[in-house]
Order: C-alpha cells, then sequence, then structure tokens
C-alpha cells in the first residue's frame, strides 16, 4: 500500500458493504455528497445493483461534480447515502440526507457522537436502526489527505438511518474485510 496507512480507506466502506449485506444489501443510486478524493464512490463501483455518485464542496478531482451536500441531495434524490460528513455537521447532514434519500444513511462518526448531550432528545425521534463499530481505530484525515504508516486515536463506527425503522438499533461490529490483506501486501 503506498501513501496510505491500512487504517484508513477502503476496508472500512468494504466492511460496511458487508456488515449491510447481512441485514439488507445496498442498491440503487447511492450517493456519497462529501467523497474528497472519491474512496467511497470508488468502492461503490463494484457492488451489484448500486450505482455510486460522489461529489464534494471542494474540487478535488476533476471527474467529481462540486457541490454543497445540500444542493448535491436535491439534485440527485440518491436511494441511500454513504459518507463521511463534517462532524460539525453531522447532524444536520442526516437530517437532510434523510429527506432527500429513499431508504438509508450511513455516516461514519466519532463513536462520541452517540453521547452529545445536546443530542439526547434527538436519538428517540429518529431512525437509527443500526451501529457498525470498528474495532480497529480509523485514520481519518480530512479530504484526500493522507497520512502514511499512522493509525488513529479515535474511535468510529458508521450509524446507519433507515427510512422507516421504529425500534432501538442494532449494535454490531464490522467485519476485518480486506484489512488484513492490505496490510500484508503493504509488508
Amino acid at each position: 500500500m503506498t501513501g496510505m496507512s491500512s487504517r484508513r480507506g477502503p476496508w472500512a466502506v468494504d466492511a460496511l458493504i458487508t456488515a449491510e449485506a447481512t441485514v439488507r444489501p445496498l442498491h440503487g443510486r447511492v450517493l456519497d455528497p462529501c467523497c474528497g478524493a472519491g474512496n467511497v464512490p470508488t468502492q461503490l463501483a463494484g457492488v451489484e445493483d448500486v450505482i455510486p455518485i460522489g461529489t464534494d464542496l471542494r474540487p478535488r478531482r476533476p471527474d467529481i461534480a462540486t457541490m454543497d451536500f445540500r444542493d448535491s441531495l436535491r439534485q440527485f434524490r440518491p436511494d441511500s447515502v454513504v459518507s463521511n460528513p463534517p462532524y460539525n455537521q453531522a447532524q444536520e447532514f442526516i437530517e437532510v440526507a434523510l429527506l432527500h434519500t429513499w431508504d438509508r444513511v450511513c455516516v461514519v462518526l466519532r463513536l462520541g457522537f452517540l453521547a452529545g448531550q445536546k443530542r439526547r432528545a434527538w436519538w428517540p425521534q429518529t431512525c437509527f436502526a443500526r451501529l457498525w463499530v470498528s474495532s480497529v481505530r480509523m485514520n481519518m484525515p480530512p479530504g484526500d489527505r493522507a497520512v502514511a504508516g499512522k493509525g488513529g486515536t479515535v474511535d468510529y463506527a458508521w450509524f446507519v438511518f433507515e427510512r422507516g425503522y421504529r425500534g432501538p438499533p442494532i449494535v454490531g461490529w464490522l467485519p476485518d474485510v480486506g484489512r488484513n490483506r492490505r496490510r500484508r501486501s503493504a509488508d
């Protein structure tokens, strides 16, 4: 693996795809409106029945449309969203994404997102269906900046909000999909 830690990148998206398939596979148009260098759409490109779309606020790649996540969601009206949104806008991102999707919203966030006192009243009103905890600390620099050889220092999880879901969320752990293979190839 060149230039990236084995703790960031494709394996986290692959693990989400695998975990969600145990419940119901992703399908249709799947948008990442904060796609940075395009990791999520690239990984989704190989998934059967998924049409990946990526946009970002900043022009990081010529083949990715540049627009605000709100505009992107309104324009593409995806079936689902898979994204690493700006953490300081995560709750708004989830709410707006749910207004413009038909199926689910999957966001990778710090595990501490669960604990915010201001969000305490918000959680019971959401369609929070699943929490896929990463037992590996991911390296999550913003945008397309990779930090070679550095592991993360924060615990992350995929938060899945599913339209129409009621009840307590299911808690599970991300499978070790592709991570060991990538680590061996880096040695």
